[in-house]
């Protein structure tokens, strides 16, 4: 990471709490010494919080959308704790069961927040594309509302695939995406 930030080098660092892997403290000790280099930080749910010690969700999974202010204010918090990181992307859910739910994205850059329409989906695997998906659109030069979009309609047709690749083409990303039909459940 020191490389790459020497260089001229994007680093884009997924933070993906895993309380298996690591405790809280652990991770944030080690986490947030590595953040000085991190250009564009991707951030879900617990992680703000079990990451950075940045509260930014309450922990119900039922309404995630609905705390979408506070996400904004974790963005905000992140790019003011580690002034290098320029963006901040997160995917929101409110989750009815543990196979219905809602979920959109949110992309903060250049001051502005990006916000995806809100898909209803019907989950067969919990494993989205979200990050993956997110970093194709940085990639591929799409301007910041087509990169939030295209990462939450990867993300959301991952979720009615099972096992843990995503075997949609690009494609079928943007039929998502220019489809006016959010609800993906059965």
């Amino acid at each position: 990471m020191k490389y790459c930030k020497e260089n001229g080098i994007q680093v884009i660092c997924d933070l993906n709490y895993r309380g298996k892997m690591w405790s809280k403290e652990q991770a944030q000790v080690v986490m947030r010494d590595l953040m000085q280099y991190v250009d564009v930080c991707i951030a879900n749910d617990e992680d703000f919080e079990a990451i950075l010690g940045i509260h930014a969700f309450d922990g119900n999974l039922s309404t995630g959308i609905d705390q979408i202010d506070t996400y904004k204010e974790g963005m905000l918090e992140i790019t003011r704790q580690f002034p290098n990181v320029k963006s901040v992307t997160s995917v929101l859910r409110n989750m009815h069961t543990v196979e219905e739910g809602d979920w959109m994205g949110i992309y903060y850059v250049d001051g502005k927040f990006h916000q995806s329409p809100i898909h209803r989906v019907h989950s067969l695997e919990a494993v989205g594309a979200y990050g993956a998906a997110f970093v194709h659109g940085l990639i591929n030069g799409f301007d910041p509302q087509k990169t939030v979009d295209f990462a939450i309609s990867a993300s959301v047709l991952k979720l009615m695939i099972q096992h843990d690749f995503n075997v949609v083409t690009q494609e079928d990303v943007f039929k998502i995406m220019n489809s006016k039909n959010t609800n993906l459940s059965r």
